[in-house]
Order: structure tokens, then sequence, then C-alpha cells
């Protein structure tokens, strides 16, 4: 007999390379989820949300088993002790190949997101804490900016303990904050939750003056949500008037921003102007002579859906 060991019945030498791929996609995804490699990471808001503590700490010693960290200040929960131990070494070693290690560096300050230590471990360690989400558990905070990124996190805590309809008004107030780091983490989470209505619209276009792209490209998707529900411009939940000049805004944004993705995502929302006929000229212009493949494309495909409706 050969070396060569016999398909089993039922199954195809296809079907068993198929279901090899499987379980290693399978046991690379638990690999990612153990090491913190979120498949979707969380947001900000996210993060703070649902994490137990949220602290703000400066690396005493990052090169021992567990890192040792002195609490600066407690900002979400119950405050732990200080100096209190990080698990983070084993997060290291079930990382997936081409993802960078944890480094805890000393005097380095960080934001901490602090979870309940995993299961056979000896919670008599009190000091002890493992990281929520593993690796978007840390944000190392810059030596420039750190009190922004502080501040940001407090508020976004203070919102996460607010009922629904509180938070998604206080998001949308956060957006004029002249914090930057805040304001990018609230069009996230507003954009995540699609929380636009036709009477944000003024604020969504506002946005569209900011000087950086991922405010503007976050304002166009919520522009575009707006243009979608219903039909904007018979319902009247904001005016006309309104309505073309957020419209206007985003052609020329569509047109001749600097920032590729950014007019991605203007084709996108003038694609989801409700009176289609009205904006295929500039969709067939995009499609024919943008600079960019990728903003051609989207405007193509916005040309494509329109023939079929």
């Amino acid at each position: 007999m050969s070396g060569i060991r016999p398909v089993p019945p039922g199954r195809t030498r296809r079907g068993l390379r198929l279901a090899a791929l499987c379980a290693g996609m399978t046991l690379l995804a638990a690999a990612a989820r153990a090491a913190g490699v979120g498949i979707e990471p969380l947001s900000l808001f996210q993060m703070v949300s649902r994490a137990d503590r949220v602290v703000h700490v400066r690396v005493r010693e990052g090169a021992l088993k567990y890192a040792v960290m002195d609490v600066v200040e407690v900002l979400k929960g119950e405050p732990p002790p200080s100096p209190l131990r990080v698990v983070f070494r084993d997060l290291n070693w079930r990382r997936p190949a081409g993802v960078d290690p944890i480094v805890f560096r000393n005097s380095q300050e960080e934001i901490l997101f602090l979870a309940p230590l995993g299961e056979g471990r000896r919670n008599k360690h009190r000091d002890l804490f493992d990281l929520f989400r593993g690796a978007e558990g840390h944000i190392p905070l810059p030596a420039e900016g750190a009190l922004a990124e502080v501040e940001a996190v407090k508020r976004l805590a203070a919102l996460a303990a607010a009922d629904p309809a509180t938070q998604v008004n206080g998001l949308w107030d956060l957006l004029s904050s002249g914090n930057a780091r805040l304001g990018e983490s609230a069009l996230d989470e507003i954009v995540r939750l699609r929380a636009a209505t036709a009477d944000r619209l003024p604020q969504a276009a506002a946005l569209l003056r900011n000087p950086s792209g991922r405010m503007k490209a976050g304002a166009l998707r919520l522009i575009g949500m707006i243009f979608t529900s219903g039909n904007a411009l018979e319902k009247g939940d904001t005016s006309p008037d309104e309505l073309r000049s957020a419209l206007a805004s985003v052609l020329q944004i569509a047109h001749s921003d600097g920032d590729e993705f950014v007019r991605v995502e203007a084709v996108a929302a003038v694609a989801a102007w409700p009176d289609r006929p009205e904006v295929l000229g500039d969709l067939q212009a995009i499609a024919a002579h943008d600079s960019a493949q990728s903003v051609r494309f989207e405007a193509q495909k916005a040309l494509v859906r329109q023939k079929k409706q």
C-alpha cells in the first residue's frame, strides 16, 4: 500500500482542504481575540463604556513579569491599589504574526482599561489586573497633548453613565468642544449609532469646514444618512435651503477636495441625494475624470445603482 491516506467516504479532497482552511481561520481568529487584536475594534466611547475601570497611570517598571504602574488619576470605576500590576506578557506570546507586542516604557504615561482577572487567577492579588480587550486596553499618551486625551476619556466616561437619549445629545454637543480627540470620538460614535436626524443637518454641514479629513469624512457620512432618511426634500424636517446648501458643499468636496478618502465619502453622500437625476451629471463626471481610482469606482457604483432603480 502507498502512504497516501484514503479520503473518508462522503468527503472530497477539496472538502478536506476547505475544512482544514476553516479550522485554521478559526484558530487564527481565536488567537487574535486572545491577544486583543479585535476583528472589529471598539471605538473609544465603547471602550470607556464597557471597561470596569479606566485609569491614568505612569509606568514605574515595565520590564518585569507584570508591569508596575503608579495611578495618576481614576477616570472611571472603583479606585484600584497604587501601584498596580498589569498582566500583558501572555498577550504578547499569543499575538498573531505581524502584530506589534505591547511594550510599557518606564515613565511613560498611559490610559489603561482594566478588566477583572481571568479565570484561574488568584483573586487575592488585588493589585493585579488584565487589560480589557487585550492590546486595545492601553493608550500610550503623547508627550504633548496628553491632557486633551485624558480630558476626552473623562468626559466620555461621564456621558457613558447617562441614558441613551442623553448620550446622543451629549455626543452631538461634544463635536464643538474644541478638543480634537473628543470631537473625533464623539463623531465616530454618532456614525456608529446612525444617530443623524434632519434637524442635525446644520451641525453636520458645519463640520465640513473642519480641517481634519477624518472629521469631514464622518460629517459626510452623517449627511448621507440624512439625505436617505425617507425623502428629505418632501418630509419637511429641515428647510429646502439648508438641504440644498448642504448638497452644494458636498458636491464641491466631491469634485475638488485634496483627500481621496474624503472625496469617496462625498461621492457616497451625493449618491444618497433623493432627487437622483439632479446629481447624475456630477456622478458621471467624477466617474470619468477623478484622478483616484477609488473615487471613480464609488461614482460608478452609484451610477449602476441608479440604473437598477
